[in-house]
This record gives structure tokens, sequence and C-alpha cells, in this order.
């Protein structure tokens, strides 16, 4: 097998389990049923909804209830004979809820920002290789007095602590397809933010991309991908099923697509 095109959802599996990976990407099975798990479906319809609220089609409570009531996927959500699923999928209604009105009352916005991008898809081929990297990017604010470009990530959990100096794939592929946007919006600095919504509020944690750690830490990235393209033996890099592993293993068994998988309204291309 010849892969050439990758994610960074892709390449961080890739590096912790391999078997994890082939069970997301690789084999994924041909005819899964349609109901997923709740956590994986509720994230994905949170995201779904800010990128309506950033685009402005959401603008207040009653509009938010009105999106909940005609696009909520009640029918992609696990259901069994046990109420303690259905509880599970109210207590998931009610998270989103919560979460969407208070995000409409104050979402984030640092002043003097323009939003350049929503749900942006960009994708660009590796140089001197035939290779492609993709990543969708939530939100994008242009800084014009700063000359700098944001990309707001949205997620639903706290951040677990991280070394800049020590960059993960999603931060040095975002910081590659960067300058597949730099015709567009002339950027001096590029910063990253990311954005944990809560029922009752939202934490942010910024920092600022650094060209050095970058280039640093992109030749092992490179390998990475090389080694993806044709790995060969699939077998596991450790010995008993590690936690990601048996949570794809739910997913799969539930009809759940592969993580990672976002749909964005444009893609920008590199040839």
């Amino acid at each position: 097998m010849d892969r050439t095109l990758f994610t960074p959802p892709m390449i961080e599996t890739f590096r912790v389990c391999r078997r994890a990976y082939e069970m997301a990407f690789v084999s994924p099975g041909q005819s899964p049923p349609v109901r997923g798990k709740t956590s994986v479906v509720t994230k994905r319809f949170i995201l779904r909804a800010l990128a309506e609220i950033n685009r402005g089609r959401i603008g207040n409570i009653q509009q938010v209830q009105k999106f909940l009531g005609a696009h909520w996927p009640s029918d992609r959500l696990s259901l069994d004979a046990h109420s303690s699923a259905q509880e599970e999928n109210i207590q998931a209604f009610r998270f989103v809820y919560r979460v969407l009105t208070n995000y409409i009352l104050k979402p984030y916005c640092p002043e003097k920002v323009q939003i350049a991008a929503v749900n942006l898809k960009v994708r660009a081929r590796i140089p001197q290789s035939r290779v492609y990297l993709e990543d969708t990017f939530d939100l994008i604010y242009w800084h014009p007095e700063k000359k700098m470009l944001e990309f707001v990530d949205y997620h639903m959990h706290a951040l677990r602590p991280f070394d800049p100096a020590w960059p993960s794939p999603a931060l040095l592929v975002k910081q590659f397809l960067a300058e597949r946007l730099r015709s567009r919006w002339q950027f001096d600095k590029l910063m990253v933010t990311y954005c944990q919504v809560k029922p009752d509020s939202f934490v942010t944690t910024g920092i600022e991309l650094d060209e050095s750690a970058y280039r640093l830490h992109w030749p092992e990235l490179l390998s990475t991908v090389e080694e993806m393209k044709d790995p060969g033996d699939y077998a596991p890099q450790r010995n008993a099923l590690c936690k990601r592993c048996q949570f794809l293993s739910e997913c799969l068994s539930l009809g759940q697509a592969k993580p990672g998988d976002t749909s964005g309204n444009a893609v920008c291309r590199s040839a």
C-alpha cells in the first residue's frame, strides 16, 4: 500500500500505536452500522454548530434552539434497551445546549480582529515528494495591526500540559500549511489558540508558533510520513491493547467514522 495524503490525527495515531492506526485508517470495516459513540457524535455536532455561529448564521439563543431542533443527530447516537443509554443521550443534548447558549452570549473574539476563514480545509504537497498533508482549521482570525494569523482550535476537554519547544505533529502540520495561506494574508506571526468550550464558560490557551522549533522538529515528522507511505507490518508497538485501541474498537463496532474526519466548505490545494 502506498498512501499519499495524511492528516495530523493519522500521524499522531501512527506514532502512538500502529495497530490503532491500522484499525482507524487502513481497514476500518466495509459495512459499518449507522450509529456511533455518543461522545464522538456530540463533539462533531458542537464543532458544526460553532462553525455556524462563527459564520453569523446563528446569532441568538432562539436560533440555537432552532438549530438543535432541526439538526440534532438522534439517529446517529447509540441506542439500546438499557435506560442508561437513553439517559446518556439526554445528558449529551443538555450539555450541547448549555455549551452553545453560553458561547453565543460570549464568544471568543479578540479585539480588532477579522474573521479570515471558518472550517477551512487546507491541503499542500511536501516539496520534492508526492505526499500531501491536510488539516481543517476551525476558525482563523486575522490581526491586521499585528500582521498575525490566529488559528482557533475548539475542543471539549482540558488541554494537557505541553512544551512549545516540542511541538506536536498537529502544530507542525498547521505551521507547514500556513505557508499555503500567505498569498492571502501576509503574516509575520502565527498563533494557535486552543479554546475549550464548557457549559458555563470557555478557557483559552494560546501559543505563538516558533520558527526555530519548527525547523528543528520538521525532519522528524517527514521521517514519520515517509514510513507511513508503506509501513509494511502493522504490528502493535505495545504488547497489551492500549486505551486508544480499545476506544477505536468501540467506535468501529458501533459504526463510527474514522477519527479525525472533518468536513470543510473549502479546500486550498498546492500542486
